[in-house]
């Protein structure tokens, strides 16, 4: 059952800062956007990855995973996912791990990204509480 729960470490982040926080079943991110606070279920549209070990820059939240943009005010996409491994020598790697990547890409390509889920979000002066 969905009740408002608190999310102690968000009443003090500052812009540009993001925490996540297990509410029951429910693990959720909590963002400070230019001063304003948002919140989402803390999984990535695309693969599920956890979104707190992305980075915000700005209104933009980018998944760890596979390098997807979100709006991090409204949840919606800003930029697909991306394959591929910046900076790394693909000679580097085993021939087998480049073989099953290569046998991932298809899926990946077409595996959907769908936007986050926004939850409600309450702040008072020194409590944050989510919806969830």
């Amino acid at each position: 059952m969905s009740s408002w729960q608190d999310v102690p470490a968000a009443a003090h982040l500052k812009p540009g800062e993001m925490t996540h926080h297990s509410l029951g079943t429910t693990d959720v991110l909590v963002l400070n956007v230019d001063g304003e606070l948002r919140a989402f279920v803390n999984r990535c549209g695309h693969m599920n990855a956890p979104l707190d070990l992305g980075t915000l820059k700005g209104s933009a939240l980018k998944c760890p995973a596979h390098n997807a943009v979100f709006d991090a005010r409204t949840g919606e996409i800003r930029g697909e996912p991306v394959m591929g491994m910046h900076g790394l020598d693909p000679t580097a790697l085993p021939k087998a791990l480049l073989d099953q990547m290569a046998r991932m890409g298809p899926i990946m390509a077409r595996t959907a990204c769908l936007p986050l889920t926004p939850l409600p979000i309450a702040v008072s002066k020194e409590t944050v509480q989510v919806w969830a």
